[in-house]
């Protein structure tokens, strides 16, 4: 049984699980992931990614992903993830990388690359401080895990000249489509008339390029305009007609899927209604 921690601004795992389906999802925190073994791939809307073991992966707060598998091996990892106020609270210049409005929605920070900054040793000393949770050794995870944000930022500067592959131009185009009509009904078979395919096809190859489904895909751009709506203005009895959910029951659902929260929790944690 690993190490398990959570408190308002941060939170760490240390776990291995079956390799069971990890559906795509979001979190309201910045993630650190380091993968430990597995035969397991990332899943980001820009793609799959191979991993290996000793990278480490970052994905930024309500960005979609999941994690895939190929097969029965026990999946090993350690994540830590800390909140953007948590964040915010360290130079933008030392974090801009991660937290910085043109950084990437997720990186992964390749094995040598880790090794080479030391990343792996603050999840260690972390899962160990966090098995004993008092209140010296959670004053100490926090500034650890401070400290690890700012070797984070640094390796991922050095990999960001390692472009990855162009996307496919369709999954491109298909995606811009989604973008811009995600507040809409939107019909498969009509989606597959546009770009002429048929609604089997295009579900295919857009699982197949990414990852996740176009309902998933379609669902997370949903609850992100929820998420940027209740950082406007909107009311919560607002802004679920307005981002393309047909009913409240629809919204809920799908909300409580995806974030693990209810409605009224997910917008409660919008600044403005602090």
């Amino acid at each position: 049984m690993g190490t398990s921690f959570k408190s308002k601004d941060f939170l760490l795992s240390d776990a291995c699980i079956a390799s069971v389906k990890i559906d795509a999802h979001i979190h309201l925190y910045h993630e650190f992931l380091y993968f430990k073994s597995g035969d397991a791939s990332y899943v980001e809307g820009t793609g799959t990614f191979r991993l290996s073991p000793g990278d480490v992966i970052v994905t930024k707060p309500h960005v979609m992903h999941a994690i895939s598998f190929s097969g029965e091996t026990v999946y090993s990892r350690t994540f830590i993830q800390m909140s953007p106020h948590m964040l915010s609270t360290i130079p933008h210049s030392l974090t801009r990388f991660i937290t910085g409005r043109h950084s990437a929605n997720s990186f992964i920070i390749p094995a040598e690359t880790a090794e080479k900054y030391g990343l792996y040793r603050y999840f260690k000393r972390g899962a160990e401080l966090l098995a004993d949770r008092s209140e010296k050794n959670i004053y100490l995870a926090e500034l650890l895990f401070r400290e690890f944000a700012l070797y984070a930022n640094e390796a991922i500067e050095h990999e960001q000249k390692n472009a990855s592959a162009p996307e496919n131009p369709l999954i491109t185009s298909i995606k811009e489509y989604l973008d811009s009509n995600y507040a809409n009904a939107l019909n498969l078979d009509e989606i597959g008339k546009r770009f002429f395919m048929s609604k089997y096809s295009i579900c295919h190859l857009f699982k197949a390029e990414t990852g996740i489904t176009v309902s998933d895909y379609v669902s997370l751009k949903r609850i992100a305009a929820v998420k940027h709506a209740a950082d406007e203005s909107s009311s919560l009895n607002e802004i679920y007609r307005l981002c393309g959910f047909k009913d409240y029951s629809t919204f809920y659902r799908t909300v409580k899927k995806y974030t693990g929260l209810k409605p009224s929790e997910f917008y409660k944690l919008s600044p403005k209604n602090n």
